[in-house]
């Protein structure tokens, strides 16, 4: 095969093979611009889905949106973005999933019954590691830098639970709303 591609390469004008490397360069995901911010801001679909959205601000300024493909799953990501520092699982089932109530009421702008009952029905530690899981899986479809900007896992940070690059004081930008939710968590 090694021959092949040296019998192509031998073969290509210097026009082709600058046309061939561009396309390969495009695709190499190491030179896809970074992501320099995380930013919540509110939705402008209006939609019933959630009245925040999540993007990657990147080095260029180009937006990417992360789409979750569930409530709960934004709904952790978020909480954990409003944790820099990173937090212990106990401390977000406390007091009856007291600021996960109040987040999700927030985001969805419903009542937190449908919540507690998910919760209440597959246990708080897996309810947590699946939609820990599944958020990972939405940032790694936004972006190929998705090791700093997921959720870690908590063993790497003392049981925290974190994201990297917020721990490591990376800019998030939070729609005023959630700001002065996060005061009052």
């Amino acid at each position: 095969m090694i021959e092949e591609i040296k019998k192509t390469i031998d073969a290509m004008t210097t026009d082709e093979m600058k046309q061939r490397l561009t396309e390969y360069m495009a695709a190499d995901q190491q030179l896809i611009p970074r992501p320099v911010a995380v930013e919540v801001r509110p939705s402008v679909a209006n939609s019933s889905r959630c009245r925040y959205d999540v993007l990657f601000i990147n080095e260029n300024g180009q937006e990417t949106e992360v789409k979750f493909h569930d409530r709960y799953s934004r709904l952790v990501y978020i909480y954990t973005l409003l944790h820099p520092q990173g937090y212990q699982r106990r401390m977000a089932a406390a007091n009856n999933y007291k600021e996960l109530q109040q987040l999700y009421s927030l985001l969805y702008f419903k009542d937190s019954d449908a919540l507690v009952k998910t919760v209440e029905s597959t246990d708080f530690d897996h309810f947590f590691s699946h939609y820990i899981a599944q958020s990972r899986n939405a940032i790694r479809q936004a972006t190929p830098h998705a090791s700093d900007f997921a959720i870690d896992r908590p063993q790497s940070h003392d049981g925290k639970v974190l994201i990297p690059f917020v721990a490591q004081g990376g800019t998030v930008i939070l729609a005023s709303s959630l700001r002065n939710q996060m005061s009052n968590l």
